[in-house]
Parts: C-alpha cells; sequence; structure tokens
C-alpha cells in the first residue's frame, strides 16, 4: 500500500517542487526581501489607509471610507468578511511570499485541469508553466490587479471539477468545482467569474449535444444538476460580498444610471450611449482592441507591446533627436519611456502574448485532435477573440452588451482574451499528448505538420514583409509621442517628419524583431517534433521536455520585459512611497477631526495617494458612485469653489511659485453641517445639478422636486446662533449636537447613500433627504439634539452571518468528502480481489 501511495503521490509533489522553484526563480528579487511595487496595489494602499488604521485601532470592520471621493463603502476597497473559504486559499498558496504565491497558484492550478484530462505528466508540468508565464498574467501581477490573476488561477480548476463530473465522477467532481468555485468568486473579481461561467456554460452545451447523440441524456442531467448544487454552494460563502456589491452596483458607475441626460441634450454623445442600469457604451468600450492586434498571441511586439518601453540609446528616435538638436539628456528620457504601443487602446502596459511554440502546437491541434470535445473549446476562443474587439465589431457587442444579462456592468472588453488564454494552451498541450501517445493518423502526420509550419510561420514571416512595405500606420489619433513632436516641432515641418519617420522605424523595428524571434521559434518547435518523429529521438519524454524548455524560455524572456528587478524595491523603499510631504505635514496639524482636501498636484480623480493622510475629494477606483462621478463632470472639474464649499473642502493643495508645493486655506468651506435658511426645488436631476452652478450654499438648498414630499408644510429656519456640529467622528458612525431657536433644516457634508445610512434624533429614526444633488439633509427640531447618524447595510451583516456558517459548513463537507474517497480508496485496497490469499 505504501508503494501504492508513492507511485500516486510523490510525482504530484515532485511537480509542485517544479513549480515552487520556477516561480522563485522567475521572482528572484523576493529571496534578497524585496517587494514588488505595483501601480494599483500602491493604489489601493493609499486608499484603504483610512478603513485598515481604523480596523487596527478599533477592531471594528470598518463599512464607510471618507478617504476617496467625499465618502463610499469599504465594499470594493477593504472589507473583511467571515468566509473561512480565503483560509484555504491561504493553505493552498503554501505561505509563499507575493508574488510567488500567485505564479505558483497558476502553474498549479493548470496542473490540475490538465492531470485531469489524463495528460501525460510532462506534458501537464510543460503546461502549468507555460499558462503560468503567460504574458497577459505576468502583466495583470506587475500592475497590481492580483484579484483578477487570482480569479484566473482558479478557473483552470473549477474546470476540471466539471470535467470530473461529467465523466462520471460525480462525487470528487463536486467536490472539486464546488471548492475551487468558491474560491475563484472569494477573490472578488466579477467580471472573471462571468466568463468563467461563459466557459462552463458552453462546455455544458457541449455535454449536451454529446449526451442527446450517445442517448446518455439521465447522465448528463444527474452532472448538471450536481454541478448547479456545486455553484450554489461555491456562492454561499460569498454571500457577503455578492449581496454587498449588488447593492453597491445600483447606485455606482456600473449599474446606477446616471439621472443627468446634460451631455445628450447638448449632443455631446449619442442616446444610444445609455444602457440600463450599466455602464456607458463609450465607457465600456474604451479598451477595445482591433482584429489584427490578436496575432499579440502569436508575436508579442506586433503592435509595439506597451506604452512606456526603453528603446536604447541605439534606436532611431534617439539618433534623430540628438541630430537635430534636442539635448542628450532629454532625448535619453525620452527614449527610456518610449510609447512603442501604437494600438487602438488608450494605453496598455503590455501585450496579450501565448506564446509562439503554443500557438503552433494550437494551430497542430485543430488538425491532430479528432475528438468532437475540441469544438466548443474552439467556439469560445473565437468568442473570447470577438468580445475582446469590442466597439470594432459593434454588431456583436453592442447587442450583448444591450441584452445579455449584466455584460453591461464590466469595460474593458479586452479581458475577454483571458478565455483564449486559457483555452489554447489546453488544446495545444492535448495535441503534443496526441502525438507522444499515438493517436495521430501517421500517413497524414507530416502533412498536417507542415501546414501548421506554413500557417503560423507564414504569419510570422507576412509580419516581417509588412514591417517594411508600409501596410501598418505605426502610428494612431491619439499618439502621444507625436502630440509631444507637434507641439516641439510644429514650426520646423522638416525636424517633425524626421522625429515621426523616427518614431516609426523604430516601432516598425520592434515589430519586425519579434516577428523573426516568433518565426525562429516556431522552426525550432517544428524540427524538434520533425526529428523524433523521424525516430532519431527515441524518447517522448525527451521531446517534451525540450518543448517546454523552448516554451518556458520563450515566456520566461518576453515577460522579462514587463516584471523584472525593476519592478522590485526595498521594503524601505516601498514605504518612502507613503511618505508624509512637508505641505501633508502642515495640513494634518489642523486638530479638526473632520475636513476633506483637494490636491490640484496630482490627477486628482485618477490619483488616491493623497487618501492615505487626507479626506480627499479625489481619488482612484473603478466603481464610484454615479452622483459624484456627475458631481465630478459637471461642477468639481470644473472648479465650482460653490461645490467644494459645500463637500467641506478646507485645504487645497497647489504648486508653489518657488517650487514644491503649498496650500491654502479654504475660509468659505462650510464645516461637517449646516442649517439653511430656504430651499430651491428643481424641477428634475438636470435641473438641481445646473442649480449648483450659481447658488449659495450656506443659506440654500437645493431639491429635486420628487423629494418634495419630505419637507411638505415644514416651514423652518435659522438664527445667528443656529449650530450643528460634529461631536464624534468615526467611519460607520458619526455624532453630532444641534441648537436652533426654529424649526430647522440641516445639510450634512456627506455623500447620500440610501442603502444602509440611518439617522437618529435624540434616539428616533429619522429620515434623510438627497439635497444639493450628493449631500444628505434632514429636519431637524427646534432646540438642542443629540443627532447620530449610522451606516447599517442589512446586506453586510446578515450577508457576514451567512458568509461563516455557510463556509464552515462547505469546509466540513468538503474534509468529510475526502476523509469518505480516502476510505473507499483503502477498501478498495485491501478488498478480496487484492487479497493475495484468494489468488
Amino acid at each position: 500500500m505504501m508503494m501504492n501511495w508513492q507511485k500516486n503521490i510523490l510525482p504530484h509533489v515532485y511537480a509542485i517542487l517544479i513549480f515552487v522553484a520556477v516561480a522563485f526563480l522567475f521572482c528572484s528579487p523576493v529571496i534578497e526581501g524585496m517587494e514588488l511595487r505595483q501601480s494599483d496595489n500602491i493604489q489601493w494602499k493609499a486608499g484603504s489607509h483610512e478603513a485598515r488604521a481604523y480596523k487596527d485601532s478599533t477592531g471594528i470592520q470598518p463599512l464607510w471610507t471618507n478617504s476617496m471621493f467625499g465618502g463610499m463603502p469599504t465594499y470594493q476597497i477593504f472589507m473583511e468578511g467571515t468566509n473561512y473559504m480565503y483560509w484555504v486559499h491561504l493553505a493552498i498558496s503554501l505561505g509563499l511570499p507575493k508574488p510567488v504565491n500567485i505564479l505558483f497558484l497558476a502553474m498549479l492550478g493548470f496542473y490540475i485541469l490538465l492531470s485531469v484530462m489524463r495528460f501525460r505528466r510532462w506534458i501537464n508540468i510543460a503546461g502549468a508553466i507555460a499558462f503560468g508565464l503567460s504574458t497577459s498574467s505576468i502583466i495583470l501581477i506587475a500592475t497590481g490587479h492580483d484579484s483578477k490573476v487570482l480569479c484566473m488561477v482558479y478557473m483552470a480548476p473549477f474546470l476540471a471539477g466539471l470535467l470530473l463530473t461529467y465523466r462520471g465522477k460525480y462525487f470528487i467532481g463536486t467536490m472539486v468545482s464546488c471548492l475551487f468555485l468558491a474560491l475563484l468568486i472569494t477573490n472578488n473579481h466579477y467580471q472573471v467569474l462571468y466568463y468563467s461561467l461563459l466557459i462552463a456554460g458552453a462546455f455544458g452545451v457541449s455535454e449536451l449535444v454529446l449526451a442527446i447523440k450517445q442517448k446518455t441524456v439521465p447522465n448528463f442531467v444527474k452532472a448538471t444538476l450536481l454541478s448547479i448544487v456545486a455553484t450554489v454552494l461555491a456562492i454561499l460563502p460569498s454571500t457577503v460580498n455578492l449581496w454587498t456589491t449588488s447593492e453597491y452596483a445600483k447606485y455606482s458607475i456600473r449599474g446606477g444610471q446616471s439621472e443627468l441626460t446634460l451631455k445628450e441634450e447638448a449632443g455631446q454623445v449619442a442616446q444610444n450611449n445609455k444602457t440600463k442600469n450599466g455602464l456607458d457604451k463609450d465607457y465600456a468600450f474604451q479598451w477595445s482592441q482591433d482584429a489584427v492586434e490578436t496575432f499579440t498571441f502569436l508575436v508579442p511586439n506586433l503592435y509595439g507591446g506597451s506604452s512606456n518601453e526603453n528603446i536604447g540609446d541605439n534606436s532611431e528616435t534617439y539618433k534623430t533627436l540628438t541630430g537635430v538638436g534636442v539635448p542628450r539628456a532629454q532625448a535619453e528620457q525620452i527614449s527610456a519611456n518610449f510609447p512603442l504601443y501604437w494600438g487602438p487602446l488608450p494605453f496598455t502596459e503590455g501585450p496579450i502574448y501565448i506564446g509562439a511554440a503554443i500557438m503552433f502546437l494550437f494551430v497542430l491541434s485543430l488538425f491532430v485532435i479528432k475528438s468532437p470535445k475540441k469544438w466548443w473549446m474552439v467556439i469560445m476562443i473565437v468568442v473570447g477573440v470577438l468580445l475582446a474587439l469590442g466597439k470594432n465589431f459593434a454588431i456583436l457587442n453592442n447587442f450583448l452588451f444591450d441584452y445579455l444579462p449584466y455584460y453591461n456592468k464590466f469595460r474593458a472588453p479586452t479581458q475577454a482574451l483571458m478565455i483564449p488564454q486559457i483555452l489554447i494552451p489546453v488544446m495545444a498541450c492535448w495535441a503534443l499528448n496526441n502525438i507522444v501517445s499515438g493517436k495521430v493518423e501517421k500517413a497524414q502526420f507530416i502533412k498536417q505538420l507542415k501546414l501548421s509550419l506554413y500557417i503560423v510561420g507564414g504569419l510570422c514571416l507576412l509580419f516581417i514583409l509588412s514591417s517594411y512595405m508600409g501596410i501598418f500606420s505605426f502610428t494612431n489619433d491619439h499618439d502621444s509621442l507625436k502630440m509631444q513632436y507637434q507641439q516641439a516641432f510644429g514650426s520646423n515641418p522638416g525636424v517633425y517628419q524626421q522625429a515621426i519617420s523616427a518614431m516609426e522605424a523604430d516601432r516598425a523595428s520592434a515589430l519586425r524583431t519579434d516577428a523573426l524571434r516568433s518565426l525562429i521559434i516556431v522552426l525550432i518547435a517544428w524540427g524538434v517534433i520533425m526529428y523524433w518523429n523521424s525516430g532519431k529521438l527515441k524518447s517522448s519524454n525527451i521531446l517534451v521536455l525540450l518543448l517546454g524548455i523552448l516554451i518556458g524560455a520563450d515566456l520566461f524572456l518576453v515577460d522579462k520585459r514587463y516584471l523584472n528587478s525593476d519592478n522590485f524595491v526595498t521594503a524601505s523603499e516601498y514605504n518612502n512611497i507613503f511618505t508624509m510631504r512637508p505641505v501633508d505635514e502642515a495640513i494634518l496639524k489642523d486638530p479638526d477631526p473632520y475636513y476633506r482636501v483637494m490636491d490640484f498636484s496630482v490627477d486628482a480623480f485618477q490619483n488616491a495617494v493623497p487618501s492615505y493622510y487626507h479626506k480627499f475629494i479625489g481619488g482612484y477606483h473603478a466603481v464610484k458612485l454615479s452622483i459624484y462621478q456627475d458631481l465630478i463632470e459637471n461642477q468639481l472639474s470644473k472648479n465650482n469653489i460653490q461645490a467644494y464649499n459645500m463637500l467641506n473642502t478646507k485645504y487645497f493643495i497647489i504648486p508653489g511659485q518657488q517650487g514644491g508645493l503649498t496650500y491654502q486655506r479654504n475660509p468659505d468651506a462650510l464645516g461637517n453641517a449646516w442649517f439653511v435658511n430656504g430651499v430651491e426645488w428643481a424641477d428634475n436631476a438636470n435641473a438641481e445639478m445646473q442649480a449648483l452652478t450659481t447658488f449659495n450654499p450656506r443659506d440654500t438648498v437645493v431639491i429635486d422636486k420628487r423629494f418634495n414630499t419630505a419637507l411638505q408644510g415644514y416651514n423652518f429656519g435659522k438664527d445667528s446662533s443656529s449650530q450643528i456640529r460634529l461631536t464624534k467622528y468615526g467611519l460607520n458612525e458619526l455624532q453630532y449636537q444641534s441648537n436652533n431657536s426654529q424649526p430647522g433644516f440641516a445639510v450634512f457634508s456627506e455623500i447620500y447613500y440610501p442603502a444602509g445610512w440611518e439617522l437618529y434624533i435624540d434616539g428616533k429614526a429619522s429620515e434623510i433627504v438627497r439635497v444639493n444633488y450628493a449631500l444628505r439633509g434632514a429636519k431637524i427640531p427646534t432646540g438642542k439634539h443629540d443627532i447620530v447618524m449610522k451606516f447599517e447595510p442589512k446586506s453586510y451583516y446578515v450577508g457576514n452571518k451567512l458568509s461563516k456558517f455557510s463556509s464552515i459548513i462547505i469546509l466540513l463537507g468538503l474534509l468529510g468528502g475526502l476523509i469518505y474517497e480516502i476510505f473507499i480508496s483503502k477498501k478498495k485496497e485491501n478488498g478480496p480481489e487484492n487479497d493475495p490469499a484468494r489468488s
């Protein structure tokens, strides 16, 4: 029995050790204690700092933060629930440091899928390394999209569970699919979840077709019902995340449609740009690639790689700029931060490169895989590519955006390329497994191999030739360097054209070099397989090893363009990112616990770093509140001082006259709350927003007429001694005291969010009214009163309990199932058929 255990388990242990070694090799600076500097992670740390500090000091989970955009729920920023599936995630990660853990999990998850598909072990390892080193995932790790990558990591083992279930391994299949889908959902990136379910749906349809043909529909129904049960169970531990996110989405730019129609009336945007309860099409389709860009799967620099590359002083750009008199230091700076990417995207951190050898094997798989089960994968690969085209294939994507449920909640169509990113390597490994297992028609194999070479190698050759023939423009309408040259050399057309020609030459050279590189890799892969097929290479394991080294080395070298030692910093250097500036230190001397700051020294509405120390008017988040986005577009971005006053913006950070930064104190900031004299009723949301342009928020409140029942028959006012002041600041609770000699109406400089905020006056519940389009208001009786605002979202408190108990139940069930499987295995090993005395 011990020998069986070693035979079954040890090969997987060796595979795990290989994955750990590869992950550490790629992220070697981690061994020296260095940290990965991720731009998005820096933004997250800054934006979540107030919430994390509050949790550390009080032990209370903050559900609201005032550190960004005037205030918003912490659901998508920092929310610790009681979903114990997260501990499973940590256990599977083996306690490895970041980002080693992410790379390891990517390889492990794909290895599980290929193992379930019963490929040869070395193919499983090679395929897992290929998926783990997929350039897109590496770029996501480099920029800090951790949750997205972790969700992609669990797509493969989730699919493995479905394969087991539909293969008739009902119990273990249901367990595996439930576990990994639960982990996928736990990591909280719903666009990846959406694509995962699309893949699962396509697989299910394929199984239905096969079940009808093979007359095994009862088995299909059983597997489908168990898969549905697994899906429901997998959802339950994430109830708190899903419920709060669903609730918040109704008020965010992802799901809460703006009430304003000002742009449409002004003809600035088309009427059909709006969608019901979803993103605007223009915003959602902003990251749409064109069809030819898809071939970055094969040639990474086909469209130039990233928007910021170091092309060095041997580049045509550097030589030309210095030749026309540009100072060397400036030419070096341009060359070191060169926008090599020239495609249709606004910008990009790098290509979706899957690997030249993998693409060769994928094309070969179309010929050597005879199983009809390949077609659902081929179809989904095509679907993923078509979805990624976004507005560039509007006839399909506009229809899906309008009618496919939940599709209009997501932006960046290019993210759909994660579908081919997982399925293309699967088919490549499937092809290789068929080849080494003798499952190909020998008479046809050489023809198929040559045809694959002609297709893939021919594409590489075509791209090489196109770099000389002027087929590509090597520029676009929003080319930042072209605009920079226009400003610098616009008065000298000859110099301007020299600079543009040099820019285009460097981009053409990048395409040509990488196309030639991919062609060489494809030729090597083809040559190795041909050599093995000739019988001169006896071992199929050596064939797989050679191809695995080729695939791994190819991806490793391309990946290092985007994640290398330059991305790592020491712990002290990382902490210095958040070092307090003199201007921050000066502002924080103010003893007032609650005021807001606007920082004009940064791109305020795309930068969360000021949020680390201040309650910031701006911030960085993909899911802002819709009403606040409207306020940004119509008031704050136009520097309406009254809008800043009503948000209690007490300080403005600005560039100093002698360099550096300074600040201005705003004496007209209205404080945390104040009484007003009168109300200006607006006919609709448009009128309410427009009224903010010229009103005086100190004395007048603007309210949409649809809320007039809240003030019907209520006469209010204030006197010179009327006041309302904040007495206790907290993230989930704010306390005030008011004093007014007459019935009053108070405006609070708090962002209106009806899903959870409650108002209590002397312990009695009272109504919160939306005022000034984005703030809260309330009727306050005559006299002195204690006022409390509490954030008490049912979605969190009830959802958290459901998450806690369901995750415990699922973990106990999975543990029981594992024990049961071990018991059954031992029983089979010790059964009569294995008893030597009976043989």
